[in-house]
C-alpha cells in the first residue's frame, strides 16, 4: 500500500509511506529554490517523492491531504461564487484554498465542493484511489504521534500562525485513545479561534516590526532576545488570558487589533528589547498553558508541533517543567510536516489507532539518495581536485586548520534544519568564524552557529538529560554549555551560555559521525560546527550540482563525501 501525502500551502511538502512507514519526504522549496515555495497545486515535489519511493502516479493506494490549494477546474460550479466562478471561466486563478469554503459554510465535507474524480484526473492516478482531507492541526498532532512511543501520558500539542480556524489544538494519549481537548473540527464547523489570541501570530508580527520577514525570520528574533531586556513581557503578556480549563483567549477581536495593541506595547523600543519581550513573553504563556493541561490530564511527556515550536528556547523552558519526563518536537514541525500527518491520519481511519505503528526517528534522510560518485564524477569534470584516500580524516585535518567545509551525504534531510545530510562543518574553537561564515553566505545572524557532537561525548559537554535527549538528536532544543567547555567552543555557545545541538550515532550517519572523531583525535575538541549548507535567503543545498556550485562561488572551502574530498585548486 502506497500513501501519497500532500500539503500546497506555505512551506509545501509531499511524502509517501509504503504501509505504516514513511519512505520518501521532499520539501517543495528545494525542488524549485524559492525559500517557502507553495500555495499552488501541480507540486514538483510529489514527482521528486515518487521517485524516491520507486513508484509511479498509477501505483498509489491513497492520497492524503490538506484542505488547501487544489486546481478551480476539480470544484463543482455550482458551489463557486460569482468571482470564483468568472475567475474559472477566464482562466485568471488556477488554485483556490479548500479551506476558505469550508470555513465559510461550516463543513468539513470536501465533497459538497470538490469533484473527486476530477481531481484524481489532476493527480493523474487511477479512479480507484482514495481521497481523503485531513484538519490542518490534527496533521500537526498526528506527525508528532507518529514518532514516540511512548505507551500512555502524553500530551499533544500544536501551535501556529493558524490553520482550519485555529491556532492551538491540544490532545492527550491515555494508551487507549486520542482523546481531543480543544482545536479540532469544531473550529470549522462551529466557531473559529479568536486570532487575537494566537501567541504565533503576535511574535510573527513583533518579526515585521523588528524589520525582518514575518513567517521566516522568526529564528532571528529568538536569537537577538538574548541581546535586549524584556521590558515589556508582562504588557505582552496581558492580551493573554488562559481559562482554568487551558485555553488560550484574549479580550482583544482579531487579528488587527492584537497588532494594534503591540504597536502600542512596543513603541519607542530597540529591535533587541522587542525580540526579548516577545520571547520572554512567549515562553511564560506558553509554560502556563503546558502546566494548565499537564495538571488537567496528569500527562508526563510532551509532544509538540507547529511553527511556534520551531523555538528551541521556548522547547527548553517547557522541558524544565518539574511534571514533564520526556519531551519531543517533530523535525518538521512546521506546515512542511503536514503531509506526513496526513497520511498518519489516513491509516488511523483505515485500520484504527491500535494497529498504527508508532516508533523513534533514527534519522530524517527522506530525501533523494544521491550517490558519492555522482558528486566526485561532477567534482572530477568540473575541474576540481579530488582526494580519495580517507574522506574522514582528510576533512578532519582540513577543519582542525580551520577550514570551512560541508559535508554531501546521500538523502536531504526532512525539516527545515540541517542535519548532517547537508551540513556546512567548521572549527568551533574561534567566534570569528561565524562571522568569517555568515559573510561567505550573506546571511546577518544573531545566533552562533549549533553544535554537533557524538553520543558518547554529549553528557560530557552539554547538560542533556533523558527530558531532551531525544529532542536533541534533532536540534529542536537549547540547553546549557558546561563552564569548562564555553571558552574551548566559543563558536556554538550563545551571549546566554546556551546551545543547539545536535547528538549523533554513528548507524544514524557514519560519515558524519567520523569526521567529528577524527577532529577530536588531532584537536581534542568533542564538537564541530553544522549550519545549513546554503546562502542567505536560499533553501538548503539538495543536488550534487549544488553543492558544486556553492564550492565554485567560495561558500566552501572544501566537501566531503564517502568517496573522498573535493577541493579548489
Amino acid at each position: 500500500m502506497y500513501i501519497l501525502g500532500v500539503h500546497t500551502g506555505h512551506d509545501a511538502a509531499a511524502c509517501v509511506f509504503k504501509n505504516n512507514e514513511l519512505v520518501a519526504y521532499v520539501k517543495e522549496e528545494r525542488i524549485t529554490r524559492i525559500k517557502g515555495d507553495g500555495r499552488y497545486f501541480h507540486l514538483k515535489a510529489i514527482d521528486e517523492a515518487l521517485k524516491i519511493a520507486g513508484i509511479s502516479r498509477k501505483e498509489l493506494t491513497a492520497i492524503a491531504l490538506t484542505r488547501m490549494h487544489l486546481p478551480l477546474s476539480v470544484y463543482k460550479f455550482s458551489k463557486l461564487s460569482m468571482k470564483d466562478k468568472k475567475r474559472r471561466i477566464v482562466n485568471k486563478v488556477k488554485n483556490l484554498s479548500l479551506a476558505r469554503y469550508l470555513l465559510k459554510n461550516k463543513t468539513t465535507d470536501a465533497s459538497e465542493y470538490v469533484c473527486f474524480e476530477k481531481l484524481r484526473a489532476e493527480f493523474g492516478v487511477s479512479e480507484n484511489v482514495d481521497i481523503l482531507f485531513s484538519n490542518h492541526h490534527f496533521c500537526h498532532i498526528l506527525s508528532s504521534f507518529k514518532f514516540i512511543d511512548w505507551a500512555n501520558d502524553t500530551l499533544l500539542l500544536s501551535c501556529d500562525g493558524g490553520g482550519d480556524g485555529a491556532q492551538y489544538s491540544a490532545y492527550h494519549y491515555n494508551g487507549n485513545e486520542l482523546v481531543e481537548l480543544f482545536g479540532g473540527e469544531e473550529t470549522i464547523t462551529e466557531a473559529q479561534q479568536n486570532e487575537a489570541a494566537s501567541i504565533g501570530l503576535a511574535y510573527s508580527y513583533a518579526t515585521e516590526l523588528c524589520g525582518f520577514k514575518r513567517n521566516s525570520h522568526e529564528g532571528k528574533i529568538t536569537g537577538l532576545a538574548a541581546f535586549g531586556k524584556p521590558v515589556v513581557a508582562s504588557e505582552v503578556c496581558k492580551l493573554f488570558e488562559i481559562s482554568s480549563c487551558g485555553r488560550i483567549y484574549s479580550k482583544l477581536t482579531g487579528k488587527q487589533r492584537l497588532e494594534e495593541q503591540l504597536d502600542v506595547v512596543f513603541s519607542g523600543l530597540s529591535k533587541e528589547e522587542i525580540a526579548a519581550s516577545i520571547q520572554k513573553a512567549t515562553e511564560t504563556l506558553l509554560v502556563s498553558w503546558v502546566m494548565a493541561l499537564l495538571n488537567k490530564t496528569g500527562s508526563k511527556k510532551l509532544a509538540l508541533s507547529g511553527g511556534v515550536f520551531s523555538n528551541v528556547k521556548l522547547n527548553y523552558e517547557l522541558s524544565k517543567l518539574e511534571q514533564v519526563q520526556e519531551i519531543f518536537v517533530v523535525p518538521a514541525m512546521g506546515d512542511e510536516g503536514l503531509p506526513v500527518g496526513a497520511c498518519v491520519n489516513y491509516l488511523l481511519n483505515l485500520h484504527g489507532l491500535q494497529k498504527l505503528t508508532r516508533n523513534r526517528l533514527d534519522n530524517v534522510y527522506f530525501g533523494f539518495p544521491y550517490k558519492a560518485s555522482s558528486l566526485k564524477e561532477l567534482a572530477i569534470k568540473t575541474g576540481f581536485r579530488f582526494i580519495e584516500q580517507q574522506p574522514a580524516l582528510q576533512a578532519a585535518t582540513l577543519l582542525s586548520e580551520h577550514k570551512v567545509g560541508a559535508i554531501f551525504y546521500g538523502a536531504m534531510e526532512m525539516g527545515p534544519r540541517a542535519l548532517g545530510a547537508r551540513t556546512i562543518l567548521a572549527n568551533p574553537s574561534k567566534r570569528d568564524v561565524n562571522d568569517s561564515i555568515n559573510n561567505r553566505l550573506q546571511r546577518t545572524e544573531f545566533m552562533p552557529f549549533a553544535p554537533y557532537v557524538c553520543d558518547k561525548d554529549a553528557r560530557d559537554v552539554f547538560y542533556i538529560d533523558e527530558k531532551i535527549e531525544y529532542a536533541c538528536r534533532f536540534m529542536t532544543v537549547v540547553t546549557e554549555v558546561k563552564e569548562e567547555w564555553v571558552d574551548k567552543i566559543r563558536a556554538v555557545v550563545h551571549v546566554d551560555g546556551t546551545a543547539r545541538p545536535q547528538v549523533v550515532c554513528r548507524d544514524d550517519n557514519p560519515l558524519y559521525y567520523d569526521v567529528l572523531c577524527e577532529f577530536k583525535e588531532i584537536t581534542g575538541l568533542p564538537v564541530l560546527v553544522n549550519t545549513s549548507f546554503n546562502a542567505h535567503e536560499e533553501p538548503i543545498i539538495n543536488t550534487p550540482e549544488e553543492a558544486i556550485a556553492a564550492l565554485k562561488e567560495n561558500r566552501v572551502d572544501f566537501l566531503v563525501c564517502d568517496d573522498g574530498v573535493v577541493l579548489r585548486d
